[in-house]
């Protein structure tokens, strides 16, 4: 991963993002471009020119401060982008998004009623976008990830997506734990099923990466997660996250939701 794209607003939860990818980016030595998005809802309309142009103009002047202070603080190239658009937020970021490796997003997790029900920004990004998204929560303060769980259901996501993990784990030089989180009970399929995964991933297990196997028992997955995260000071997450059907989105929890909106640790989160 050599180009971190990192979405910024000025808000603190945004600027925490920033630090984060910065370090992140110097750890990966990869370059970081930030990106402002100025959302117009009304796209016929004729904005005064002036006014626009006074805007851009004080947006630009804390962007290249932003960009110089990390160039010299982390010594990574830096850059900046602003982006004016009709879409949505996370519309502009998912189609930025497809130039680079990785996003690296701040945010402050479900501020209200609506956005717990429907989805935060940040999981309405990963949602649409089809690069691997890291969430930093307001707050989490960069640490080097030594420890990474992988929280992996055979039933959800069939196909184990070893190569998208290493992308980000084996230059980083970080454990990995996969996680398997049953019920009281588990089935003897899915008992199986994590068996073959066991011998299969082993077997191809390579030296750039160190992997080991945990279950948990739980019926609250997000809630178990969460706590083992803590108990074992992971220092972060990652989850694969599939497109659902209506009856999953129905009648099914989506834990990359839930863990948008709760988790105090970075999550990182990518697609098959």
């Amino acid at each position: 991963m050599k180009t971190i794209l990192c979405p910024i607003d000025f808000s603190e939860a945004s600027k925490n993002g920033m630090e984060y990818a910065s370090h992140l980016a110097k750890a990966l030595t990869a370059s970081l471009t930030l990106l402002y998005i100025r959302v117009s809802i009304w796209p016929e309309a004729v904005q005064l020119e002036r006014e626009v142009l006074e805007s851009n103009e004080a947006v630009q002047s804390q962007l290249s401060l932003f960009a110089t202070e990390v160039q010299k603080e982390f010594g990574i190239d830096c850059r900046y982008h602003i982006l004016q658009t009709t879409d949505t937020f996370e519309e502009a970021v998912a189609s930025h998004a497809s130039q680079f490796d990785l996003v690296v997003l701040g945010t402050n997790g479900a501020d209200n009623f609506y956005q717990y029900v429907f989805g935060t920004n940040s999981f309405h990004v990963i949602e649409k976008s089809k690069c691997p998204v890291v969430i930093v929560p307001k707050g989490c303060a960069y640490m080097p990830i030594n420890l990474m769980v992988y929280a992996y259901d055979p039933e959800t996501n069939p196909i184990f997506l070893i190569e998208q993990l290493k992308k980000l784990a084996v230059p980083l030089r970080t454990e990995v734990k996969v996680l398997h989180i049953a019920e009281e009970n588990p089935s003897s399929e899915i008992k199986k099923k994590m068996e073959i995964l066991h011998d299969a991933v082993k077997a191809r297990e390579s030296k750039n990466i160190s992997l080991s196997f945990d279950f948990s028992y739980s019926d609250e997955v997000a809630q178990a997660l969460d706590t083992y995260i803590k108990i074992n000071a992971a220092n972060m997450l990652a989850l694969s996250f599939h497109n659902r059907s209506l009856m999953e989105r129905l009648f099914s929890e989506n834990i990359v939701k839930q863990i948008s909106m709760v988790a105090e640790y970075p999550v990182f989160v990518f697609w098959r």
